[in-house]
């Protein structure tokens, strides 16, 4: 099945040539259009790094609200939902790029610590950046804008790739200052293939067993592990990847209540109706009237 929810393309004819494009936020406003709009909400199907250098306005991510100003980093992983507020007064340079620049202009050994810090099910979207920090980050991101400008070459995308891998490794400091280091735990890299195959699976597939079963380990050391890394037992994170979900689909969408249950697996509407109540509060109807 086609994905319903709007998923936006970069705005430079070059990332079907790098798969990587760094441009301002008024870039991406002013080739906006009515039908393909970034004030809707809408998904990339690649990474993002925003840094906001002027102004102040609010961001939403996954139905969280974030208020941005000069200093502010945000990371937003692949398929999350955003929207951008209209007429606000933020500036800020954008960095997007997929999995293929990745793997063909970076490292491989350095692949995975950095994707983690895209990881949303662990990490707040958003850093405020001190002023030396802000500073140090910027001149990086303008160097590679000027690299990003240049004619094309055959190893442009090489060069690229060596100072994107000095930004997200810049990147990788600040969360790790801010942020527990999870990564290190023993427990992280089965949490992170579960995490992966939940993404994977979850529209087909809601029972913790089969995930235990699917990894070759035991239902109890699956809870163990989601408990330790994620402080949520496996039903309680299968159920908030769910119901995250189903708001994407409720909100990005003009899919029926009817149609989304069925989609995903639930023999009737009223079944959803009642589980998302239970875990928002809110009826799907309410929900689709009051978010973003």
């Amino acid at each position: 099945m086609s994905d319903p929810i709007p998923n936006l393309f970069c705005v430079s004819n070059e990332f079907d040539e790098f798969q990587f494009y760094i441009g301002s936020l008024k870039s991406m406003h002013d080739s906006d259009n009515t039908t393909n709009s970034i004030y809707n909400i809408h998904r990339f199907e690649y990474y993002t790094i925003m840094l906001i250098t002027e102004g102040e306005g609010w961001h939403y991510i996954d139905y969280e609200k974030y208020f941005l100003k000069k200093g502010s980093l945000i990371l937003i992983s692949k398929n999350q939902i955003q929207k951008y507020e209209e007429n606000s007064s933020l500036e800020g340079i954008v960095v997007l790029f997929t999995d293929n620049f990745l793997q063909k202009n970076l490292n491989h050994t350095h692949l995975k610590t950095h994707i983690n810090i895209f990881n949303y099910h662990l990490y707040t979207p958003m850093i405020e950046l001190k002023e030396s920090g802000y500073k140090d980050f910027f001149e990086l991101i303008e160097r590679i804008n000027f690299e990003y400008e240049l004619d094309f070459d055959e190893i442009k995308g090489k060069i690229l790739g060596t100072f994107l891998n000095a930004l997200l490794f810049k990147t990788e400091r600040i969360f790790r200052h801010k942020h527990t280091n999870l990564e290190g735990h023993k427990h992280y890299n089965e949490f992170k293939r579960f995490s992966d195959l939940l993404e994977k699976m979850l529209i087909e597939r809601k029972d913790a067993k089969f995930y235990a079963d699917t990894m070759n380990i035991s239902y109890k050391h699956l809870n163990e592990v989601c408990k330790t890394i994620s402080s949520k037992t496996v039903k309680e994170f299968i159920t908030d990847s769910l119901i995250l979900e189903i708001k994407r689909y409720l909100n990005g969408t003009n899919m029926s209540v009817k149609e989304i249950a069925y989609m995903f697996g639930f023999d009737e509407a009223t079944n959803l109706h009642k589980i998302f109540k239970r875990e928002t509060g809110m009826t799907t109807l309410e929900f689709r009237q009051v978010i973003l």
